[in-house]
């Protein structure tokens, strides 16, 4: 009753979803080629077969066979007769996990259940939530009958289509075991290039249907697993082995009867960080990289600027509990409530595992690694290395990539040590996990620009074509710098990061109070000064530096509990702000260290706000990342910030400029009580009096700022 009263609220998307719980098939199928048509409309990148795995479920149950079989003969109908590419992508959902499907069902039931649903008038939010979970339920129904007879289909089409072996076990000259699984095209009978994807997310599912992905293009397709993972005896050592193994990966390749010796490599996040180890090593057969979102361990996470972070605590057991991926990593703990129990008690960040009740090694190993020494650098290019690097590179990343500091560093890395890298780097309003395909009009509050919405996947094999076939360069290559100009629906082109912030100027913290705080000035004060913060780093009724990360980007307002906000003049015309953000804060502190947040914002006409950027920071590491310099108390420091992250976004007339500056003190990161010891082993007791910071005027921040132009 309730839902048909709210039946013209529905999307097309929810609307198709319950007239399948209702068997109302034939409507289903409707609405869901309707969906794909609206789809179309709204973005040049929507997917072709959105909702296929729902239309082969009704088409199934439309037929008077019994629903094996004719699911069978809808798969063959629908998707059998597909060229390779097409059918590919058709069939991304069969690496969806049933008992994930199946976990996330029974949590969303349990959410639900609470609610007074019978309630004529019941909530909006509870409207939604009954959706959300019937959603929920139908993905875990229609995986849980179409399971048997889905399976059987996709085996005889790849047989069908390709040569399948996933049982490959590699030998490395010291003796390690590293499994893969190849796949190559029936049709394609000469030697080929390879397309490589080294992974340490063991799911035999989603690994086999990226190996596909590349055969369907005509690569052969490669997957390997990391040391440890799948079939391989080794024991596992995320990170660290990753420039020998994905090398000796490269060079087994390479001698293959089907290689024609020339390699590729492309993935996200872990995926791309791989790319750059094996570009550490640079075998002769590696011809190109496309890192997506790549990480920088020790530098990216599990730390960033020398800070640990929490957000990724959970990875390690993720990836090291078994041969496979451990799912029950995530799921088995409510890491939100744990984040709370570590940070009120008070106890020091190396006892964190111990709230969890789990010994981590590998958290304590890095725990052991605060700078960026020679234990992180022989992970990555470091340096002169990058001189080496002389292979074509197509960087992606999001300006919203929790990853993106990474993304950033190596590709400026790169063109600082090498003299002309052959690199192109692609970046837009994308985060972490939709780099691929931006799969909404509306990413957390803010409308994307139409252009934004392009498949980046599909620009990397038109990269790879004009690598190994001599194809057509992608149009949106134009220079080396290729960047979506938010709120302008433009892309824009630069011949490097450093040229765009070539054009940017410095902006001094002042006394001199505002409305919206303090006046963030092109010109410094002549006379010195400073606005003085004081932190109680015993209490635990208070956390800092809360805005910084950009969930929502739009907000209607921002109520600033902690720390100074420093505010321009409003802008007498349209502006572009693009490149990254640097500067040097001038402080002085009673403590020998301290963790420091900067958040920019523009702040709009109306009032509302659009997150920008942000910078996290240990003022101890400021100077050099690889040792720590503790600062002098009671005098007056230096400290830099240039590790920051990219940003493109047209500023309109009217629009304010506003920098939120803070101490770095809550519960998703490491606290930094400022003895200059260990800060892993400092812990409540140590907090004594309270932090106090003097922030100077003469601080600033170095905005990429220009007038805006068409």
């Amino acid at each position: 009753m309730l839902l048909e009263q709210q039946i013209v609220e529905l999307d097309l998307r929810q609307l198709y979803q319950m007239q399948l719980l209702a068997g109302n098939y034939p409507e289903a199928i409707e609405s869901i080629r309707n969906l794909r048509q609206s789809e179309k409309l709204k973005r040049a990148n929507a997917k072709a077969d959105i909702g296929i795995r729902h239309e082969l479920y009704a088409l199934a149950k439309l037929e008077k066979l019994p629903f094996d079989a004719a699911y069978r003969a809808a798969f063959n109908q629908r998707i059998g007769k597909l060229e390779n590419v097409a059918a590919q992508l058709a069939t991304e959902f069969v690496a969806r996990d049933y008992e994930r499907d199946r976990s996330f069902a029974e949590f969303a039931f349990g959410r639900v259940s609470g609610l007074n649903l019978k309630d004529e008038s019941a909530s909006a939010r509870n409207i939604r939530s009954l959706l959300w979970m019937m959603s929920a339920y139908l993905d875990y129904l229609v995986g849980g009958e179409s399971a048997k007879p889905l399976a059987i289909a996709v085996k005889a089409d790849r047989e069908k289509r390709y040569f399948i072996d996933t049982k490959v076990l590699i030998t490395t000259k010291e003796g390690i075991e590293l499994s893969a699984m190849v796949v190559r095209d029936k049709t394609q009978i000469s030697k080929r290039p390879s397309i490589l994807t080294a992974t340490i997310y063991s799911d035999e599912k989603m690994n086999l249907q990226r190996a596909i992905e590349a055969a369907a293009h005509g690569y052969v397709g490669v997957v390997s697993d990391s040391r440890g993972k799948r079939l391989s005896s080794s024991q596992i050592t995320p990170y660290e082995n990753e420039p020998e193994d994905v090398t000796a990966v490269i060079d087994w390749i390479s001698r293959q009867s089907w290689s024609d010796g020339r390699v590729g490599m492309y993935g996200g996040s872990y995926l791309g960080y791989t790319q750059w180890a094996a570009a550490k090593k640079m075998h002769p057969a590696l011809k190109t990289i496309v890192p997506s979102v790549a990480v920088i361990p020790g530098q990216g996470l599990p730390m960033e600027n020398n800070i640990p972070l929490l957000a990724n605590y959970a990875w390690t057991e993720f990836v090291s509990t078994g041969k496979y991926n451990y799912n029950q990593a995530y799921s088995g703990y409510d890491w939100f409530d744990i984040y709370q129990q570590w940070f009120k008690s008070g106890r020091a960040f190396n006892e964190f595992d111990q709230v969890v009740g789990k010994e981590n090694p590998w958290f304590q190993k890095w725990l052991a690694h605060p700078g960026f020494d020679q234990f992180w650098q022989k992970m990555v290019p470091y340096k002169q290395e990058y001189a080496k690097i002389d292979i074509p590179v197509l960087s992606l990343t999001g300006y919203y990539d929790d990853a993106q500091i990474s993304a950033i560093e190596f590709v400026k890395d790169h063109f600082k040590y090498h003299k002309n890298p052959n690199h192109y780097l692609v970046i837009g309003p994308y985060d972490h996990f939709n780099v691929d395909i931006a799969q909404s009009t509306d990413f957390r509050g803010y409308q994307i620009d139409d252009v934004a919405h392009i498949d980046l996947r599909r620009l990397t094999f038109q990269w790879f074509n004009y690598i190994f076939n001599r194809g057509k360069k992608p149009e949106i290559l134009k220079d080396k710098i290729n960047y979506q100009l938010m709120d302008d629906n433009s892309w824009r082109h630069a011949p490097s990061i450093k040229a765009l912030n070539e054009k940017g100027k410095n902006y001094y913290l002042t006394t001199q109070a505002e409305n919206a705080g303090y006046l963030l000035s092109p010109t410094q004060e002549s006379k010195l000064g400073a606005l003085t913060q004081t932190v109680d780093l015993k209490d635990r009724t208070i956390t800092h530096n809360n805005h910084y990360y950009p969930f929502p980007v739009e907000r209607k307002s921002l109520d600033v509990e902690t720390g100074y906000t420093f505010v321009t003049e409003a802008f007498d015309k349209d502006m572009e702000l693009s490149g990254t953000i640097s500067g040097e804060l001038k402080v002085k502190t009673n403590k020998k260290d301290f963790d420091f947040g900067l958040v920019l914002f523009e702040l709009k006409a109306d009032g509302s706000l659009h997150h920008l950027n942000y910078y996290l920071g240990r003022a101890s590491f400021s100077h050099d990342r690889t040792t720590r310099q503790l600062l002098q108390p009671n005098t007056l420091e230096s400290i830099p910030f240039e590790r920051a992250r990219m940003i493109s976004k047209k500023i309109a007339k009217g629009s304010r400029l506003m920098l939120l500056v803070d101490v770095n003190v809550n519960d998703r990161a490491q606290i930094n009580y400022g003895t200059g010891k260990d800060v892993a082993k400092e812990n409540i007791s140590d907090a004594k009096e309270p932090l106090v910071i003097e922030w100077n005027n003469s601080s600033y921040i170095k905005l990429p700022l220009s007038v805006y132009q068409k």
